[in-house]
């Protein structure tokens, strides 16, 4: 009688350790579901484009505009941290676990800055300069130098007359022979390719024209990628540059540098047509990382073929009466490395139709944010699909938005 009562004593034990052990795996096989909200703790204004994700994985998001984000997160990370940052102010650490006790994650950032010494004007220009070369010279210490791929989430807005009439949805697949290897722009364009893995979007594909996208003129703006932009010791002279401020990113300072080009040019704008280039570079002062830049453009015109091509101008049949356009790229640190994790791009146009003198204005909003890594045998992409034509699959998009990371 004993070793029955041993024996079911076991048997009951063992049920429960299957048991637990197969509530635990599914638990690790759950999918996390987390939507939050950035905000500024001072003036409880949104945070846009600021990065969430989970420490120790490639998973992450962006935030929008108003700072909303969602992150979806296996099962098995739920032990790990989720951290938010963006330039300017505190970094935002907590666990998985007690992130997801809230509806709506409420993220509240305080925003960093310091004050600057006076420095003369001259002195400080030496200083900046110093900096943006060392910031070159670390380019291959701190950006991977082989082959990759990154899966990339792409939406395009266009409107015409504030009127939205293109919308377009891809999830994308880049391949880049030669990792953060600096090159011309030609160089470069060789050494990319990309191809699409599933779209959606509001209208048919009938022309040419419907079929391209703004992927090209995105990629040319990961300016640590290509040389014809400010990461360029040759073009450093023709430029003035300011220290705007001392602020904060991830608990390392960072200097936000100023520059305006003093003569803008295809080689060192990309864009055949610019008369204005500004923007805002932000180094890492820990290891003189780059790790985001703001560009506004003015130009005289534009061609549809991308920014670095001339247009026969008597044959267009509008006149350009405003140009110009903005693009805001971060990167971001994995295993040790600095990679691209997203781009933003906001083009406004103004033009007169040179027969019936209408006035139109077009904007385009553009964006591409990283969703994942890979450095382990990456899938060659030898070419680029300028022309996308996919049918729609339903199935795909109602699983998609998960950010993997690379497991």
């Amino acid at each position: 009688m004993q070793k029955y009562i041993i024996l079911l004593l076991a048997l009951i034990t063992l049920s429960f350790s299957t048991t637990a052990q197969k509530d635990n795996n599914e638990e690790k096989t759950k999918l996390i579901r987390i939507v939050g909200k950035l905000t500024n703790e001072i003036n409880n204004e949104p945070i846009p484009f600021a990065n969430i994700g989970v420490l120790g994985s490639y998973i992450g998001a962006a935030s929008n505009m108003d700072g909303v984000f969602e992150l979806k997160i296996p099962g098995d990370l739920f032990e790990k941290t989720i951290q938010a940052s963006a330039v300017g102010y505190s970094t935002f650490s907590n666990s998985v676990k007690n992130c997801i006790q809230e509806d709506t994650l409420m993220i509240k950032l305080t925003p960093k800055n310091y004050s600057i010494a006076e420095v003369e004007v001259t002195a400080q220009s030496l200083v900046l300069k110093k900096r943006i070369r060392t910031a070159i010279e670390r380019i291959p210490e701190n950006y991977l130098q082989t082959p990759f791929n990154y899966d990339v989430y792409y939406r395009s807005e266009k409107f015409e007359n504030s009127k939205l009439n293109r919308l377009r949805e891809a999830a994308i697949r880049i391949y880049d022979d030669k990792g953060y290897q600096r090159a011309d722009a030609y160089q470069v364009f060789k050494e990319r390719g990309y191809k699409f893995l599933q779209v959606r979007k509001n209208f048919e594909t009938s022309s040419l024209a419907d079929g391209s996208t703004y992927l090209e003129e995105l990629l040319e703006m990961d300016i640590v990628r290509s040389r014809g932009n400010i990461l360029n010791n040759n073009h450093l002279n023709f430029y003035d540059l300011n220290l705007e401020q001392i602020t904060e990113y991830e608990n390392d300072s960072i200097w936000v540098i100023a520059y305006k080009s003093k003569k803008p040019m295809l080689s060192n704008t990309g864009d055949y047509y610019a008369k204005e280039y500004s923007g805002k570079i932000y180094i890492k002062i820990k290891d003189f990382a780059v790790i985001k830049n703001e560009t506004h453009v003015v130009a005289s015109n534009y061609s549809s073929q991308g920014r670095s091509f001339y247009v026969n101008e008597e044959r267009q049949k509008w006149k350009p009466l405003k140009i110009e356009y903005d693009f805001s790229v971060t990167y971001k640190q994995h295993s040790g490395k600095y990679y691209l994790s997203y781009v933003n791009y906001k083009r406004h146009h103004e033009v007169e139709d040179k027969k019936t003198k209408e006035i139109t204005s077009t904007d385009i909003n553009t964006e591409m944010l990283i969703t994942q890594i890979n450095t382990n045998k990456p899938e060659v992409i030898e070419k680029r699909a300028y022309y996308e034509n996919m049918p729609y699959d339903k199935n795909f998009w109602e699983s998609y938005n998960i950010i993997f990371d690379g497991k």
